[in-house]
């Protein structure tokens, strides 16, 4: 490498170049704006060895080692073919743009100018060219049964590294949209993020022990959860005959959202299966004393819970084992929340009886609008707590809505309590509990497909269903290298946030010694620091352009 001035408009711009032989042609490769001449003096004056600029190198090394490991590039560019042309391959764009979307680049147009910056045209040299079309394309090219081939490619090199499907979780998740006219998949639904006046995009994610995404799917947001699961289950268990695993060994994990006759008796056919019940269900197994319950200590947990057994249940049609699972702060929140709730609800019931009752001049209480005032007031969950009801008598609306006592002496008897049923009863009950717990691992991973910092789901530039599931996938590749990585380094239980933060301290810069050379350093970093042992740990000096 090495500096050239340029003159544009009678200013001088300093730039690093560097020029490379490709196919026997001089082509350059690099170049990169440095600074203007006040930029350079304030950057150089009193030093010997000058910074000149740096680069972000920690995310783009290691989703790179990551990419290399589960031949990520390889499994595309074998499934979705192209013309013999020069330039990046659909499997190295892909690649990119889950890097770009990493490091904030969330649209097409701001990739172009988010590689010509960033540390990968240094790697990449020979292919210092990005198409914002070019994104478009590959995408339009991920169709749902190329999506499931590429899942299906990496699965088998997570297999082969010793990563065993052995227990699969199953959750749901949506993400509201900006997208007005789709297609079928932004359907207006019940929004985790309350956005009721958005489309949203239902996102169906499955992860193995490790938390390592095994398969996901984009679903219509006005869709259930329990309809996606009985297709998802198909797709689940072909992959597992394809990896050539016993499916009896293979415990699958899912909540009550998903239970229905159908659902729980097909998976018990293929392999075992540890859910929830539903509160209908569960009521009678939280009338027992929490003095005959007896403590474990949750797996990774620092507070310890109680646990009560019973088997030889009988559940949907198998003989079943029960494990009822109590935390004590648990029990604290969902009674401090139920109360929250229900002062509100009386408060305004009791604007809703006074404006009943007015008389005079005025816009009256009209049924629908109390009726609508009472649905929005009591959650979803507590509605068949209460019996409330809307009725008119001498032109007056009446409201009722009162607490049925036995349903609410249920509900405080729940809290804090988790039914959780499997029928596998040769497990212990302590990892009975532990192994549905392992649910908050993917819903924390939901969380961080929120951060604008990781890999967000939001926002979508894409409306058609095609792309819009390329979208879905490429973010939960993005999430399943982060994870792999979290892996490699030992730290199975890392948040993705906590990782990000690690490998953004490091960096990589241009560096100006004696005359004209530049020169490629990493920034130094502390020994035995967390940043410094992943370095080491997945060898990341590879990737820098000495």
């Amino acid at each position: 490498m090495h500096f050239k001035i340029k003159t544009i408009k009678n200013k001088k711009y300093l730039y690093i170049v560097k020029n490379q032989r490709i196919n026997g042609k001089m082509k350059r490769v690099i170049e990169k704006y440095i600074g203007n001449a006040d930029t350079i003096y304030e950057l150089t004056n009193g030093a010997d060895n000058h910074k000149v600029t740096s680069f972000q190198f920690g995310r783009i090394a290691a989703l790179l080692h990551a990419s290399e490991k589960l031949e990520f590039i390889e499994s595309i560019d074998k499934i979705i073919k192209r013309r013999n042309q020069k330039g990046l391959t659909v499997g190295q764009y892909l690649l990119l743009m889950i890097m770009g979307r990493s490091e904030g680049a969330y649209s097409r147009n701001k990739m172009e100018d988010w590689y010509q910056h960033s540390g990968m045209s240094f790697i990449w040299t020979e292919r210092n060219k990005l198409s914002a079309q070019n994104c478009l394309n590959y995408m339009k090219r991920l169709t749902d049964e190329k999506i499931k081939r590429i899942e299906e490619e990496i699965a088998k090199r997570l297999y082969e590294q010793g990563y065993s499907p052995s227990k699969l979780i199953f959750d749901t998740s949506n993400f509201y949209t900006n997208i007005v006219k789709g297609e079928k998949l932004p359907r207006k639904g019940n929004s985790k993020h309350k956005r009721y006046d958005k489309n949203i995009v239902g996102v169906g994610l499955v992860v193995n022990d490790d938390n390592i995404p095994f398969m996901s799917e984009a679903y219509e947001g006005n869709r259930h959860e329990s309809e996606l699961f009985v297709e998802m289950f198909e797709t689940i268990s072909k992959r597992i005959e394809s990896l050539k695993v016993d499916a009896k060994e293979i415990t699958m994990v899912f909540d009550r959202g998903v239970n229905s006759e159908e659902n729980v008796k097909e998976v018990m056919k293929r392999m075992h299966l540890v859910g929830s019940l539903n509160w209908e269900q569960a009521k009678k197994y939280f009338e027992e004393s929490l003095d005959k319950y007896e403590k474990i200590k949750g797996k990774g947990s620092k507070s310890a819970c109680k646990v009560k057994r019973y088997d030889g249940e009988n559940l949907y049609g198998n003989e079943c084992t029960v494990v009822v699972r109590y935390n004590e702060k648990t029990e604290k929140r969902q009674r401090e929340t139920y109360e929250k709730y229900r002062s509100k609800i009386e408060v305004v019931v009791k604007e809703l009886k006074e404006k009943g009752n007015r008389e005079g001049k005025g816009r009256k209480l009209g049924e629908k609008g109390a009726i609508n005032k009472l649905t929005d007031v009591i959650p979803q969950q507590y509605r068949g707590i209460y019996e409330y009801g809307v009725v008119t008598e001498d032109k007056k609306v009446k409201v009722k809505c009162e607490v049925i006592k036995k349903r609410e002496e249920e509900l405080y008897k729940s809290f804090g309590k988790q039914a959780i049923f499997t029928d596998n009863q040769e497990l212990e009950t302590g990892e009975i509990a532990n192994i549905y717990n392992r649910k908050e691992k993917i819903e924390e991973d939901f969380k961080w497909l929120n951060n604008k910092l990781l890999i967000p789901m939001k926002p979508f530039y894409v409306w058609k269903d095609l792309t819009i599931r390329a979208h879905v996938f490429l973010c939960m590749m993005g999430l399943l290298l982060y994870r792999y990585i979290a892996s490699e380094i030992g730290e199975k239980n890392i948040s993705v946030e906590r990782l990000a933060e690690i490998l953004d301290r490091i960096k990589i810069a241009v560096v100006k010694e004696e005359g004209n050379k530049a020169e490629m350093v990493v920034e130094e970093m502390e020994k035995e620091s967390a940043n410094a042992n992943i370095f080491s740990r997945l060898r990341l000096d590879r990737y820098v352009p000495w």
